[in-house]
């Protein structure tokens, strides 16, 4: 990607940076306007744990008398108008997040609701935006395509500000696989992959949807039957998960603070609220009602055929065998697993808010990166890799399109977040049907020549 003089020199990618700048402000006011729905949820259970209440915190009959406790602290402040605004909206706290999660909240919290509020929503809107930067950097865009990609996402990209709206995790979600991602790009050096690992087991233990991913990033190892990779990865997983269940349990004060999530947490997974209350999940319009089994039956064997169309495309697909094309593709095949293990998590789940969508992004950016094969694109790999994600990036933005198809809301979201589920899924089982071995490496010319 071009360096900071080289936007400077390039009038097209200097233009598309400072409309980038223009609309992250844009998306900080408009955070700055939302009191955090989901947030607030999150903030009560971290402050009430660090100011050592006596409630647990997964106990229903708890959670309804900290919502009293702190509808009545906020009446008794001045100057917190969003506080005041969510304490008398949020009459029931549902506290199902895992005790990982409300320790990252409360690390980051200092106890003012309105100045930790906008902390957590600028995080979250940075590290969208340098989560998709990155992903764009190892797949080989240049610097004026990375900033034209970001750019409708931050202007229009419904899923960005339902997360903003709410204060919901998907932006720390998305930031973290970038982090994987880009962690993964170095794993020649042992060190990275096992925290490319350590990364994905704290993610999955920061909210277990996206537990695929951890699936497909183990899996693609040994489908490889890279036996040494294989034991660091899981290795780092494993060490991940271990601390974060650790920190948590000593945070909260109870050995058993993980059991009384699980307690609780199988009596939210069997179903949701419709698609009138923004939850969008694709496995209950296939197949109607599914509990937490068929749940986990469903992401389970999804990754499994993820990993089955991996094995097939390698053993059909000719490489060089020099390093650098190896390497290559093990980078591409790694990007598409950790993007596909996110899809899965849409498609297998009976809770999937609008917002969730944002982790689509991964997946959109892979099947949309710079087409460096030799000769013309074909008509299939034109439609997979050009026309279909462009037509689901635009299905999932607030644009003039959704009037004049005459979408009415509801139904129209129905139809476009399966759609994009659905068909971000068959794109990388196609990519890895289809295999590797013609590109190569995006890094060595991602950057434009100077002059």
């Amino acid at each position: 990607m071009t360096k900071p003089a080289g936007l400077c020199k390039d009038p097209l990618s200097l233009l598309l940076a400072t409309l980038v700048a223009l609309s992250l402000l844009g998306a900080w006011l408009y955070a700055e306007e939302s009191p955090g729905l989901d947030y607030y949820v999150a903030w009560v259970a971290a402050d009430a744990v660090k100011n050592d209440t006596p409630l647990n915190i997964y106990d229903p009959a708890a959670r309804y008398t900290l919502a009293v406790q702190y509808r009545n602290k906020a009446d008794e402040l001045q100057d917190v108008p969003r506080q005041k605004q969510i304490a008398a909206h949020r009459k029931e706290l549902p506290m199902t997040a895992t005790p990982f999660l409300y320790w990252v909240t409360g690390m980051l919290a200092g106890g003012n609701y309105e100045h930790d509020l906008s902390t957590w929503q600028l995080l979250s809107i940075l590290l969208v935006t340098a989560a998709m930067l990155v992903t764009c950097r190892l797949l080989g865009y240049g610097a004026a395509t990375s900033l034209a990609v970001l750019l409708p996402v931050l202007v229009w990209y419904t899923p960005f500000y339902s997360d903003i709206r709410v204060s919901n995790v998907n932006g720390f979600q998305l930031g973290l696989i970038g982090l994987i991602l880009w962690l993964q790009s170095r794993d020649r050096d042992q060190r990275f992959l096992f925290a490319a690992g350590l990364v994905t087991g704290l993610l999955v233990m920061f909210k277990p949807n996206l537990a695929p991913v951890a699936l497909l990033f183990v899996g693609g190892r040994l489908v490889r039957g890279q036996t040494r990779k294989l034991a660091i990865a899981l290795a780092g997983v494993v060490t991940g998960a271990a601390a974060a269940v650790l920190v948590s349990s000593f945070w909260l004060g109870s050995a058993t603070a993980w059991l009384d999530w699980l307690d609780l947490i199988r009596t939210v997974v069997d179903g949701g609220p419709g698609e009138s209350g923004g939850n969008y999940p694709v496995i209950t319009q296939i197949t109607g009602s599914v509990g937490p089994l068929g749940q986990l039956a469903t992401a389970v064997l999804l990754c499994l055929l993820c990993l089955a169309f991996f094995w097939w495309g390698r053993r059909r697909t000719a490489i060089a065998a020099d390093r650098a094309a190896l390497l290559q593709r093990e980078r591409l095949e790694n990007i598409c697993l950790v993007a596909l293990g996110c899809i899965v998590a849409m498609l297998a789940s009976t809770l999937v808010w609008l917002h969730y969508y944002l982790l689509t992004l991964p997946m959109l950016l892979f099947a949309l990166r710079p087409w460096r094969e030799p000769g013309r694109m074909k008509v299939m790999p034109f439609v997979m890799l050009r026309v279909l994600p462009v037509a689901l990036l635009v299905m999932l933005m607030e644009t003039a399109l959704q009037a004049v198809v005459g979408a009415d809301g509801r139904s129209y979201w129905n139809m476009a977040t399966m759609t994009n589920a659905v068909s971000l899924y068959v794109i990388g089982l196609w990519q890895f049907a289809r295999g590797f071995s013609a590109e190569p490496d995006p890094q060595a010319d991602a950057a434009p020549a100077s002059g």
